[in-house]
This record gives C-alpha cells, sequence and structure tokens, in this order.
C-alpha cells in the first residue's frame, strides 16, 4: 500500500524547507532518533543550529545535543561557525624544543590525474604493487579517485604500501558487513595512522585491535545506558578508544551504572561517564572493588573532620568543572 502527503491545508500554512537527498539516502539507517531530529530542527531554521537553543525545544540536555551536532560535523553536513581556516593564516612553529608528534597538514590530499598515477608507479615500483594488491582486497577494479587516495597515502601521508593495504582489507570488511565506512573515514584513518606513525605490520595489527575493541566497548556502553546514538563522532571515538586502553570492560560498563544512578535520564550523557572514569583514574581505582571499598556518603548529609556538610557524590559536569577551577590537581 501507498501514502501520500496531504495535497492542501493548514499542513503547508508554514511553508516548506529542503533535506538534502544524501541525508536521506546515506545517513536514515546510521543516524539515530535524536541527531534526525536535531538536523531537521536545523534545517527548518535556514540551516543554523544553535545548541542551546534546540536543547531548550528538545527538552534534551545541552551535551546530548552538541554530541548529536557533532555527528553531523563529521559527516560533513554541519560546519561549526567559525571553524573554517583562514586562506591567509600563517602556520606557527613549534617552540618545543623535544620532536612534536608528526601532524599532517589539514588539507585535502592532492588529486592525481591519470597520468601522475603513471608517472608515480614508474619512479615508484611499489605503487604498482599497491594498486594490484588493492583490486585483490577489493575484488574489482580500482576508481579513479580510489587509485589517487592509495597513492597519496603513500607518497603524501608517507605510509608503507602493507600498511595501506591492511587499512584497505579493514575498509572492505567494515562495507562488507554493512557499516557506514565511507572513503572519507578511510582517508581520515590513513592519516591518524601515518600521525602515529604506524610503519610496520606490527603496528597496523595492534591499531586494529584497539579499533575493533573500543567499537565492541562502544556498542557495550549505548546499549547498557539506552543511548540514541548509532555511529560515535571521532571526539567519541577517540574518547571510548582512550576508555579501552585506560580501563577494562567491566570498569567502564560500573562507571555507565553510576551515572545512571547519580543522574535523572534527560541528564545523563557519555560526558558524565568520561568524568566519572577521570575521577576514578585520579584516585587511582582500576576495579569496581577499589570503588566500592572507598569511604562515601550514605546519601545523608553529615559533617566531616574539618566541621563541613557533605552531601550525597555527584557526577554532575558542571559541579565537576566548578570544583576543577578550585583544585589544580583535579584532572578533568
Amino acid at each position: 500500500m501507498k501514502y501520500h502527503l496531504v495535497p492542501g491545508g493548514t499542513l503547508w500554512e508554514n511553508g516548506v524547507f529542503c533535506v538534502p537527498v544524501t541525508v536521506v539516502k546515506k545517513h536514515l539507517k546510521f543516524a539515530g532518533e535524536w541527531q534526525l531530529k536535531v538536523l531537521l530542527l536545523a534545517l527548518s531554521e535556514n540551516g543554523v543550529a544553535d545548541a542551546e537553543e534546540l536543547a531548550s525545544r528538545l527538552g534534551k540536555p545541552l551535551s546530548a545535543v552538541e554530541d548529536c551536532l557533532e555527528y553531523w560535523v563529521e559527516e560533513g553536513v554541519l560546519v561549526r561557525e567559525g571553524s573554517e581556516p583562514e586562506p591567509s593564516a600563517a602556520v606557527e612553529p613549534p617552540a618545543a624544543e623535544e620532536p612534536p608528534k608528526r601532524v599532517l597538514e589539514n588539507l585535502p590530499m592532492p588529486n592525481l590525474a591519470p597520468k601522475d598515477i603513471v608517472r608515480l608507479c614508474g619512479e615508484m615500483p611499489e605503487l604498482m604493487n599497491l594498486l594490484q594488491g588493492a583490486e585483490r582486497v577489493l575484488a574489482s577494479s580500482l576508481s579513479a579517485s580510489m587509485k589517487s587516495n592509495l597513492v597519496n597515502m603513500v607518497t603524501y601521508y608517507g605510509l608503507p604500501v602493507p600498511v595501506v593495504l591492511t587499512l584497505l582489507e579493514y575498509y572492505k570488511s567494515q562495507r562488507d558487513k554493512g557499516k557506514n565506512m565511507t572513503t572519507r573515514t578511510f582517508q581520515t584513518m590513513a592519516k591518524a595512522w601515518a600521525e602515529d606513525g604506524v610503519t610496520t605490520l606490527d603496528d597496523a595489527s595492534r591499531k586494529l585491535e584497539e579499533l575493533e575493541g573500543a567499537e565492541e566497548l562502544w556498542h557495550d556502553v549505548i546499549t547498557q545506558c539506552s543511548f540514541e546514538f548509532r555511529k560515535p563522532t571521532a571526539a567519541q571515538q577517540k574518547m571510548v578508544a582512550r576508555w579501552h586502553s585506560e580501563f577494562s570492560r567491566e570498569m567502564v560498563l560500573f562507571a555507565c551504572n553510576t551515572m545512571m544512578k547519580y543522574n535523572e535520564e534527560e541528564k545523563r550523557s557519555l560526558k558524565l561517564i568520561d568524568n566519572i572514569l577521570k575521577e576514578w583514574k585520579r584516585k587511582g581505582f582500576t576495579t569496581p572493588d577499589e570503588v566500592k571499598a572507598a569511604p562515601k556518603d550514605d546519601g545523608k548529609k553529615r559533617k566531616s573532620s574539618d566541621g563541613k556538610l557533605r552531601r550525597k557524590p555527584s557526577f554532575d559536569i558542571e559541579e565537576l568543572k566548578r570544583k576543577a577551577a578550585l583544585d589544580d590537581d583535579y584532572d578533568i
């Protein structure tokens, strides 16, 4: 059975706005309920999204709305106001005496024409091995843009051919699983690997193990907390990857339960979980048993040794920020 919009009447009295077809075809399957709501409201306001206003209209915490907006920034649908670099802006050289971490220019890779690729393959025979290996991995011939991307990963980012092919296998596996693994994400990962100094197959294997572990942890967290997110933003990926490297899965899920225990549903967020884990790391806790064994309030107001009243612990972001402002040793 087919359905049609009502052709007239009050439905249309407030006007219409456009939704890019790409959003419907590419993101409808992967974006969560609140991410779509946030984008629709932004589109209805001529594509301008004010995080505080959206939070007020939706009755959601500001941090949750900002997470939704960051998803669309990472997908190239929205852009942060004033985030575009000035064309004439000078890049300041690093002042530190120690060799800084390699940081690649935040510029698109060169668009190589077929003749450029042929020339480079003649100068660097390993590039021909790269393109042939890539066709075997993808089980298809390569498009001109894919050839350009792969060659650039070696010549522009400086990644070894085996590392690029390993990353390409991951890209292919994610797409085969139905994941929203785009060419842009593939390029971003290649850039990150180059900056992290991934130069061997052992390095690449370790990176993929970290990715898979962080992906499983992300799924566990959003399931445990009943969050609407389906795909993490780049910032959320880094945050969860940090959790995976610093804490056990049991400890992270215990932090999720702690966050839900001390915060009402509308105030729950990933940032609160991060604050809890940072607090526990500062105190040296590595297991839930150590957290449970630590002295804590019973929920009633009582006086401490200095005569001040102590209250039930809170992991509210603003309260933790205020505490951090008064305590130089407080990590947040």
